[in-house]
């Protein structure tokens, strides 16, 4: 009767902390392939639209800067009589005037803003690259949560196979009640495992959604694996295509050049300006005439504004130089730290492959024949079970430590793998 009565309890126990599992869920969406989430992204992320707009409105900047100021029509009415009659004028004159920069200045002005839209470019570039990176890290990320439940739920089918084998040993004499308490324990913590996953699956998904433009609640259908292949690039190939693909570097050469034309007009705006007026006189008493004005303007009487301006396009020239060498500077840390980052991956997942995790199988299965048989205690089983669970995390968790580095890797390097 004591036994019955221990048995129940423990059974009671099991019930209570039932898995998150048992409870009814909504059908999976279809398998979410990673190619067509980067296509949603690309076509849909907020940031990047904001980035190609911001592009467009660059290219729309070249033609204005490159046209000359709108033409004025003159009309005057000479010599009015003192009672402001306006129709007893003597002359009417009509007349067409347009500015003339000093030549070159226009041509300056056009090279500037086209400077202007092929950084933009380039910044749209790197956004997309950004993004790509971002929603790759989100999708291994996905698959990793998923993979760590799958891990844990065959992990609990383990363990509650150790509890009916405990309870077989406890109702002949040969284990004790604190070893069923102690299974029962081990399941409890896995149950609670599971809970802390789905909400980091519900993370995980939200943040997907939202670099693709979605509702934050939207579900993902089971992330297939992507297929492992050791990395094949050397460091040295990786750094000549960054420092010649990578758009930020790209986009900080032309912010250069752009500087340095703006340095250039910022000299010219020493040279004057012109305006060229053609007029035709209506005389109401005599014979009708045409005059001509040319206008100059004196850009030597307040020099002190162009000075200024000189200056202030040296100092942006300087900086943009600066902020080249900066993200050059970067760009080689973030490429050594990734490459040392994909090894290390690399490394670690032949080591589970091929060392660690079929040893710890084999000890686990040594373990339970040996429980079974009475040779091992019941805490040596928990203990190889768990320690196979915890490999089998760090091994999910290596390889997509390895396909997130190489996302990153690929935003630095400016270009896919």
């Amino acid at each position: 009767m004591k036994v019955k009565t221990q048995t129940a309890v423990i059974i009671a126990i099991g019930l209570l902390c039932g898995p998150p599992g048992a409870r009814a869920v909504e059908p999976e969406p279809p398998p979410a392939s990673l190619s067509a989430l980067l296509d949603e992204a690309l076509a849909g992320n907020p940031e990047i639209l904001s980035f190609k707009q911001r592009w467009n409105a660059a290219k729309e900047e070249i033609p204005q800067a490159r046209s000359l100021d709108d033409p004025q029509l003159i009309f005057t009415q000479w010599s009015i009589p003192s009672n402001f009659n306006l129709a007893g004028a003597d002359e009417s004159w009509y007349g067409i005037g347009q500015s003339l920069p000093f030549p070159g200045k226009r041509s300056l002005k056009g090279t500037i803003a086209a400077k202007a839209s092929e950084a933009a470019e380039q910044e749209y570039r790197a956004k997309i690259l950004e993004i790509t990176a971002r929603v790759k890290a989100a999708y291994y990320q996905l698959f990793l949560i998923q993979q760590s439940r799958d891990l844990h739920l065959e992990h609990q089918a383990l363990r509650e196979e150790f509890i009916r084998i405990a309870n077989q040993k406890y109702a002949v004499g040969q284990a004790s009640q604190q070893e069923l308490l102690k299974a029962q324990v081990e399941l409890s913590k896995l149950h609670n495992s599971l809970l802390v996953l789905e909400q980091e699956q519900a993370s995980a998904a939200a943040e997907l959604n939202s670099l693709l433009n979605r509702p934050p609640g939207a579900s993902f259908g089971r992330i297939k694996e992507p297929v492992y292949r050791p990395f094949d690039q050397a460091i040295d190939g990786l750094t000549a295509q960054a420092l010649q693909n990578r758009p930020e570097l790209k986009a900080a050469s032309f912010m250069i050049e752009q500087s340095e034309r703006a340095r250039a007009l910022a000299k010219k705006n020493y040279l004057p300006d012109f305006m060229v007026e053609l007029m035709y006189w209506d005389v109401h008493g005599g014979s009708n005439k045409w005059q001509t004005n040319v206008k100059m303007t004196l850009p030597w009487i307040f020099t002190g504004k162009y000075a200024a301006r000189a200056r202030q396009t040296d100092a942006q020239a300087a900086q943009a130089r600066a902020e080249q060498a900066a993200l050059h500077n970067q760009t080689l840390f973030e490429l050594r730290d990734l490459f040392t980052q994909v090894k290390t991956a690399e490394q670690l997942i032949d080591m589970y492959r091929h060392g660690v995790l079929p040893q710890a199988e084999q000890s686990l299965k040594s373990a339970r024949i040996g429980y079974q048989t009475g040779k091992v205690d019941f805490l040596s089983l928990i203990d190889g079970e768990r320690t196979l669970l915890d490999l089998q995390l760090e091994y999910a968790g290596a390889k997509v430590q390895f396909w997130q580095a190489i996302a990153r890797l690929e935003r630095s390097v400016g270009t896919a793998f």
